[in-house]
């Protein structure tokens, strides 16, 4: 298993990154994303992008993002936070720098509505990542 970053891996070496929220059930996208990257032998990523210019704009926001941290790091996986006002492009930029091939998503909030996802963040998201040819894994939300 591959899991860290390595500039040296041969090319074509696969690339997972789970793309989480500050909110407890990202977990699961980092399990997943950990099965994933055990079963490719490939890189494991954990990327969380807030959106504005600081993580401190909710209070609980940096402990539960630190929990997550160290609970990806936990399962081999390289985390990284960004701060940007545009999502979207952000995890875009990331996918090409990184050369991500895989990438682990929570099922977008009203997800039966197709037409207010392609307009939401998810749909905006997952509209860059189309444009980059990398594969999508979708993790259904957990039913209350």
């Amino acid at each position: 298993m591959v899991r860290d970053f390595d500039s040296a891996a041969p090319k074509g070496t696969d690339k997972v990154v789970a793309c989480i929220t500050a909110q407890y059930n990202s977990e699961r996208l980092i399990d997943t994303a950990a099965e994933v990257a055990d079963k490719f032998n490939a890189e494991l990523h954990i990327l969380h992008v807030n959106k504005g210019t600081s993580i401190f704009n909710n209070e609980n926001t940096p402990i539960l993002l630190d929990k997550l941290f160290e609970y990806g790091s936990e399962k081999g996986g390289m985390v990284h936070m960004l701060c940007s006002d545009d999502v979207a492009k952000s995890i875009g930029d990331f996918i090409e720098e990184y050369d991500i091939t895989k990438i682990v998503l929570g099922e977008a909030p009203g997800a039966v509505d197709k037409e207010i996802q392609k307009a939401s963040e998810f749909g905006r998201i997952e509209k860059t990542l189309k444009k980059h040819g990398v594969e999508i894994i979708i993790v259904k939300r957990e039913e209350n």
